[in-house]
């Protein structure tokens, strides 16, 4: 009965503590996680596994192909921000370069 007590003492205050973190404003470790992760990810699984439960055999591969253009999609998007960011730092060195070659 102690331990059981002592359990729950336990898992309420980690409960308790969790809108802190989130009002924070920053990402934690499970957050950088999920973003890196590939299709395959024991994160994708098990939230997977979770939203296909009790569902029909077609329902599951609707929502598994839905989940997966969306996470494909993401990417993608990701992928095309962090080159626009590389070619905005080109095109600035280049601009510095060329200032710098104007004046001479």
């Amino acid at each position: 009965m102690k331990k059981i007590l002592i359990f729950l003492l336990a898992i309420t205050l980690l409960i308790s503590n969790i809108p802190v973190f989130a009002a924070q404003g920053r990402k934690g470790a499970s957050d950088r996680a999920l973003e890196r992760a590939s299709d395959k990810a024991i994160f994708h699984r098990i939230t997977d596994w979770f939203a296909t439960i009790g569902k029909s055999e077609e329902e599951k591969k609707a929502i598994l192909t839905e989940r997966k253009a969306k996470r494909a999609a993401q990417r993608a998007q990701k992928e095309a921000e962090k080159q626009k960011r590389i070619m905005e730092k080109e095109a600035k060195k280049t601009q510095k370069k060329m200032k710098g070659w104007k004046k001479k």
